[in-house]
C-alpha cells in the first residue's frame, strides 16, 4: 500500500516542527462568499438556493476526519454509511437517489462513470487536503449537466495562496481506541509570484464489526481500513494577468467488507483514486472578462475480494471496476457595467466535453459455476452553458441557466433554472424562490456494466429527469433585537421520471418509473454570547415512489441536528453534536440474518463530542469523542454505526 506509507512519511516529516497559530498556518482564507451556486462568488445571501459552507477553521473546530463525518449534519442530506471510515457511503440530497449529488473536486466533475449508476463514495476520503466544501441543494443540472438532480458538493483544494509567506508548516499526529492512528502534514507558501500546498495524510484503524449484534450471523469481526493520501496544488503568476495552475492528488483505501446480512471475515476492497487537473486562468479584458481554460482526469481503480469461509460463503470473487473521466472545461466571466437600478450584473458562459470509460473485469466462483466477463466501453459527452445574475434596486437578486448536451449515447438534452432573492430590510428578512429542470444521463455501468451474478448493461436506457423547485425565507436576527445569527425554513418540491433501476430479476437495468419528493429543511445559527453559539437543523422529507406511493428506501421523513460552540476561555473550546434520524422504509434483516424484504428500520441518535485546548501559541491539543453514548443505530438495516471511539492528537505548525 504504497500511498500510504507515502502519505504517512511525508506527514511524519512535517509533524515535527514548531506551529504558529491556533489552527496551523494561514492557509487560503475565502470570504463568505459562494463560487459553486452560480459560477460567480457571490455572497450566501443572495442566492436562490439551499447553501451551506464548511470551511477548514470549520472542520477543525467539529472535529470533522472524513467527509461524509462532515456532511452529515448539513439540512436535506442524509449520509448512511455501511459502517465506518473507509465503507461504502452514499449520500441523499433532498430525498432523491444517491446517483443525484454530482461531485466536484476545484470545479471539475468527480463522479466514478464505472459505478453503478455513476455513484460517489463519500466514505473513503479525508478532509486535511479540503480547505472548503460548497453544498448546493436543488437541481443545478442548469449550470453543471449530468447528475445534478438533487445538488452539488464542490470540494475546494487547500493552496499556498494567501498565506503571505514563503514557507509555512503544520502537521498532526492522533491515536486512539481501536488502534486508530491519523498522522497529517501539511507545507505551503507563495514568493515571487509562485504558490504551492503539499498535503500528506494518513489514517489507520482496527475498527468495529459493522454487523450489529442482535444478528446470530455476526461472529464479532472487526472490519478496519487504511487510508492515505498525498495532494499537491501548485500555481504560478504569468504577468500581472494570468496564472498557470495544476494540481495532482493519489488516494489508496483498504478496507474490511461484509455482505448484507452476516459477516464475511475474507471480504476486503481496494481502491485506488488518481486525479490532476491543470490550466490558465486570468483576464482577458481587465474588469471586464476573465476566463478559464483547464483540462484534467480522475481515475477510479476498484477492486473487490471474497473467499470461501467456514461460515455461509463457499465461493470466490475477484472482480475490479476502473472508471476514467477526462474533464475539459472553458469557463468565462464576463462582469457588466452598473446601470443605475441595475448593479452586479455578470454573464457566464462555457463548453465543456468529458470523455468516460468503464473497464469492468468480473470474475466469481459462486455455487453455479464460474462466470467472468469483460467490458471496456466509453463514452463523450459535449455541452455549452449560459447564465446569468443581477440586482435589481439593491434588493432583488435574479439568476438564470442554460445548458446543452450533444452525448453520443442518448438525444440532446436541454435543462435550465431560474431564481430571485428579495431582500426586505425594513422587516429584517429575505424570501427566495426557484425553479429548475435536471437530468442524469445512464452510466457506462448502466449501459454495458456486468456484475459478479451475470448483469448486463441496457445500451437502450433514457436518462432519468427531473424538475423541481423551492421557496424560503431567512430573518436576521439581530435586526429583530435578538442575538445575533440567521434562522431560515424552505420548502422545496421534486418530480424525477425516468428512473434507472434494476428489473425484477436484477440481470439488467431499465426505465421503471417515477418519484415524488416534497420537504421542509430548516436552520438555525446564533451567537447567544461571546463564548456560546448553537446551531440546529432540521429536515422534513417525503420521498415516494410516484406509482405505488411508498416511501423511497432509507430517507427518513424526519431528520435533524443540534450543535453548539461552548469557549468560556479563548483558549480552550468543546464543540458537541447531535444527530438525529427518524425512521426508514429498507431492506430488512431479522436477527437470524434472514432477508425479510421490505420494513421498518428504526431511527436513532448518535452524539460526537469534541474539544480543543491551545497550549501555546504554536501547538493545540485535541480530542473527539464519537458516537459517545455508544448508539447501536443501524443508518442502513444490518450496518451498524461505530461504536464509542475516542481519538487524542496534536496539532502543530510553523
Amino acid at each position: 500500500m504504497r500511498t500510504y506509507h507515502l502519505a504517512c512519511a511525508a506527514a511524519a516529516a512535517l509533524i515535527v516542527t514548531p506551529a504558529a497559530s491556533q489552527n496551523g498556518p494561514p492557509l487560503r482564507t475565502l470570504p463568505e462568499t459562494v463560487v459553486t451556486a452560480t459560477r460567480v462568488p457571490t455572497p450566501i445571501a443572495r442566492i436562490p438556493a439551499g447553501v451551506t459552507v464548511i470551511d477548514r477553521e470549520t472542520i477543525e473546530r467539529r472535529g470533522y476526519r472524513s467527509l461524509a463525518e462532515a456532511l452529515a449534519a448539513v439540512p436535506g442530506l442524509r449520509a448512511v454509511q455501511s459502517g465506518g471510515t473507509g465503507q461504502q457511503t452514499s449520500l441523499f440530497v433532498r430525498g432523491t437517489n444517491s446517483s443525484h449529488v454530482l461531485v466536484l473536486r476545484d470545479g471539475m466533475p468527480l463522479n466514478d462513470p464505472s459505478t453503478p449508476q455513476g455513484l460517489f463514495d463519500f466514505g473513503n476520503d479525508l478532509l486535511s487536503d479540503v480547505e472548503r466544501i460548497e453544498v448546493i441543494r436543488g437541481p443545478m443540472s442548469g449550470l453543471y449537466g449530468s447528475g445534478a438532480i438533487g445538488g452539488v458538493v464542490n470540494l475546494i483544494t487547500r493552496s499556498g495562496r494567501g498565506t503571505g509567506r514563503a514557507f509555512t508548516a503544520t502537521g498532526e499526529l492522533a491515536g486512539g481506541s481501536q488502534s486508530t492512528a491519523a498522522a497529517t502534514g501539511v507545507i505551503a507558501g507563495e514568493a515571487h509570484g509562485l504558490d504551492y500546498a503539499l498535503i500528506g495524510e494518513g489514517f489507520t484503524t482496527q475498527g468495529f464489526n459493522v454487523k450489529p449484534r442482535r444478528l446470530a450471523t455476526s461472529i464479532g469481526e472487526r472490519d478496519g481500513a487504511r487510508i492515505g493520501a498525498v495532494t499537491l496544488n501548485l500555481g504560478a503568476r504569468l504577468g500581472e494577468r494570468f496564472r498557470v495552475f495544476g494540481f495532482g492528488r493519489l488516494r489508496e483505501t483498504r478496507a474490511d467488507l461484509d455482505q448484507a446480512g452476516r459477516d464475511d471475515p475474507n471480504y476486503t476492497l481496494r481502491n485506488r483514486t488518481g486525479m490532476w487537473r491543470a490550466g490558465i486562468a486570468g483576464a482577458l479584458i481587465p474588469g471586464l472578462l476573465d476566463t478559464t481554460l483547464a483540462v484534467g482526469q480522475s481515475r477510479d481503480n476498484r477492486q473487490f475480494r471474497d473467499r470461501p469461509d467456514q461460515f455461509a460463503f463457499s465461493g470466490s470473487d475477484d472482480s475490479r471496476y476502473i472508471g476514467t473521466r477526462t474533464v475539459w472545461q472553458w469557463d468565462n466571466t464576463l462582469r457588466l457595467p452598473d446601470l443605475g437600478v441595475a448593479d452586479a450584473a455578470s454573464v457566464t458562459f462555457g463548453l465543456q466535453r468529458i470523455e468516460d470509460r468503464a473497464d469492468v473485469q468480473v470474475r466469481f466462483d459462486g455455487p453455479f459455476g464460474p462466470f467472468g466477463q469483460d467490458v471496456d466501453r466509453g463514452t463523450r459527452n459535449d455541452a455549452a452553458y449560459l447564465g446569468g445574475q443581477m440586482r435589481l434596486f439593491r434588493r432583488l437578486d435574479l439568476t438564470a441557466a442554460l445548458r446543452h448536451e450533444r452525448p453520443r449515447a442518448f438525444a440532446d438534452t436541454t435543462t435550465w433554472r431560474v431564481g430571485g432573492v428579495l431582500a426586505i430590510p425594513e422587516a429584517a428578512l429575505s424570501v427566495h424562490a426557484a425553479y429548475g429542470t435536471s437530468f442524469r444521463a445512464p452510466t457506462l455501468f448502466d449501459l454495458f456494466g456486468v456484475g459478479s451474478f451475470g448483469f448486463r448493461g441496457n445500451p437502450d436506457l433514457r436518462p432519468e429527469r427531473g424538475r423541481g423547485g423551492e421557496a424560503g425565507v431567512a430573518f436576521d436576527l439581530a435586526a429583530l433585537g435578538l442575538p445575533p445569527g440567521r434562522l431560515s425554513a424552505t420548502w422545496f418540491r421534486t418530480r424525477i421520471t425516468d428512473l434507472i433501476a434494476d428489473d425484477p430479476s436484477f440481470t439488467t437495468r431499465i426505465n421503471v418509473g417515477k418519484a415524488n419528493i416534497e420537504g421542509v429543511e430548516t436552520a438555525l445559527d446564533v451567537t447567544v454570547a461571546p463564548w456560546l453559539a448553537l446551531r440546529a437543523g432540521y429536515t422534513w422529507t417525503v420521498a415516494q415512489d410516484g406509482d405505488t406511493g411508498l416511501q423511497l428506501l432509507r430517507r427518513p421523513r424526519h431528520q435533524g441536528s443540534l450543535g453548539a460552540t461552548i469557549q468560556a476561555d479563548p483558549r480552550f473550546s468543546i464543540t458537541p453534536e447531535v444527530l438525529l434520524f427518524g425512521p426508514t422504509a429498507d431492506v430488512i434483516y431479522a436477527d437470524s440474518g434472514a432477508f425479510l424484504g421490505r420494513g421498518r428500520n428504526p431511527g436513532g441518535v448518535v452524539v460526537n463530542l469534541t474539544a480543543r485546548w491551545r497550549a501555546t501559541e504554536t501547538v493545540e491539543l485535541f480530542a473527539l469523542g464519537r458516537n459517545i453514548t455508544n448508539s447501536r443505530y443501524e443508518p442502513a438495516n444490518a450496518f451498524v454505526v461505530p461504536g464509542a471511539a475516542v481519538l487524542v492528537g496534536v496539532r502543530a505548525g510553523l
